[in-house]
């Protein structure tokens, strides 16, 4: 018996395909359209979309341009929550994310690798997010300034420069100062 080799070529479909910016607002646009969250109606925002199906549009909005998606940088003690979540319940990461605020399955998900990689466990999660975090803060870019030079100058003019009579206040007016910026 012999053996058939068929070399099927990859469409241009399953390539990954990332949203552009323009689609990322035109999706934004199309689920404004639609008040509440359940009455979104993916078909139809798929159709206006045209080259990405109902999944597509469904999960790029629920996992990335939905405004009330936190994506700030998770925090100890969620990083905490989720590591005891897991232990807990294992790696279900939609029930997990319906246990805490307006964090994604995707982001927990991504997050708990992110944990995984550093080693960390209840123990010693805080100790890892505080190294982290200190590690950011001295790796922060400077555009070669000084600190100073950077600050505004708020400091109150000489007595000489800056005076006021205020027995004159009634007569004071915009136009008869001078103002120099």
């Amino acid at each position: 018996m012999e053996m058939e080799y068929t070399f099927i070529e990859k469409s241009s479909k399953s390539l990954k395909n990332p949203f552009t910016p323009e689609e990322d607002r035109r999706l934004s646009d199309l689920v404004k359209f639609f008040p509440r969250k359940r009455d979104i109606n993916w078909n139809y925002i798929a159709q206006q979309m045209h080259s990405r199906n109902p999944r597509q549009c469904k999960d790029r909005w629920t996992n990335y341009l939905d405004s009330r998606i936190n994506k700030k940088e998770f925090t100890p003690e969620e990083n905490h929550f989720l590591l005891v979540k897991v232990e807990e319940i294992g790696k279900k990461w939609r029930k997990i994310a319906s246990l805490m605020h307006n964090r994604t399955d995707v982001s927990l998900k991504s997050q708990y690798r992110k944990l995984m990689r550093r080693h960390a466990s209840r123990e010693n999660v805080y100790n890892l997010c505080m190294e982290a975090y200190s590690t950011r803060r001295k790796k922060r870019p400077t555009n070669n300034t000084k600190k100073e030079d950077q600050l505004l100058d708020l400091s109150i003019p000489d007595s000489n420069e800056f005076q006021i009579n205020f027995d004159d206040l009634n007569s004071l007016s915009y136009e008869s100062m001078e103002l120099d910026f």
